[in-house]
């Protein structure tokens, strides 16, 4: 497949930057804050046991490479596809539908022939638990890209008069789309495989829940609390993560330290301040020294 598409390459590379660096903001306050991804294609324990992060960490990786490719199209990286179509609908508003919008038909295509493809066999979906399990949550992460358009308009006219306006249908920036992911890690439902006519599916186990749906993550494994070093777990611990003093949310001291306490040092930083530009043609800056109060978990 990538023999086949080589002009995507370079866009799915940048599609696995995104995903990460998004991980890693999205994370950089909790215990477990997605540096394990960077190990990839070798995966640590947590992302290989069905866990809650290993469900985030398909679902954002599916979606980045939606997202990626969808963008891709509408600026001609590849021949393979192009603008996404306009809406047959008229638009509801004072405007003509028209540009170059994301093509994200393409890009749920291209994603989902891609992230599935390790996870059949011979043609038929591999039938593990960990395989239905993937399969599910990357999917998950293609809706919300699918669902995540949003109209962008461009003003035609004499002097900016925005006589005539012109929109087509956009992707927003996927900070937006990894904050939606967030969400849906925090509020990911764990489940159990039970046969029903002669297929298995996945169930709830709280009972107040009753289905799962192609919009939700699931896992089946619970996280480890992610404090201490278990490499049976995958957990790398907090030793030595900076936080939050003052906090008391997931990057203070007491969350992130685990109650082993935390150890503070002053930083004194010297940087350029108060920079006037002259005429002409240079800048001249004073240097501030700046106090930094850091605080490490032990």
């Amino acid at each position: 497949m990538c023999r086949q598409n080589l002009d995507l390459m370079g866009t799915m590379a940048d599609a696995a930057y995104v995903a990460v660096d998004t991980c890693q903001n999205q994370f950089a306050d909790r215990r477990w804050n997605c540096s394990s991804v960077r190990k990839s294609p070798k995966l640590s324990r947590e992302l290989v046991r069905g866990t809650r992060e290993q469900a985030y960490v398909y679902a954002i990786s599916s979606a980045s490479l939606v997202h990626s490719v969808a963008r891709a199209c509408s600026v001609g990286i590849t021949t393979k596809c192009s603008c996404g179509s306009l809406p047959n609908s008229p638009p509801a508003g004072n405007f003509k539908w028209g540009g170059c919008g994301d093509d994200v038909r393409f890009g749920l295509y291209f994603s989902e022939q891609f992230t599935d493809v390790s996870l059949h066999k011979k043609g038929k979906p591999k039938n593990s638990k960990k395989a239905q399990m993937n399969r599910h949550n990357n999917a998950a992460g293609r809706k919300i890209v699918a669902t995540s358009l949003t109209i962008a308009c461009k003003c035609h006219g004499v002097s900016g008069s925005c006589s005539i306006k012109t929109c087509w249908r956009s992707l927003p920036d996927f900070k937006v789309i990894g904050t939606q992911l967030k969400h849906l890690y925090t509020s990911a439902v764990e489940v159990k495989r039970k046969k029903r006519n002669n297929q298995k599916i996945f169930v709830p186990l709280n009972p107040r829940i009753q289905t799962v749906t192609g919009h939700v993550l699931v896992y089946y494994t619970k996280s480890p609390d992610y404090c201490s070093p278990d490499p049976k777990s995958g957990s790398v611990g907090t030793h030595g993560r900076f936080c939050d003093r003052e906090s008391r949310g997931w990057g203070g001291c007491d969350t992130m330290c685990c109650g082993r306490g935390y150890k503070s040092t002053v930083l004194e930083v010297v940087e350029r301040c108060e920079c006037k530009y002259y005429w002409c043609c240079y800048v001249k800056c004073k240097t501030c020294k700046k106090r930094l109060n850091l605080h490490r978990c032990r």
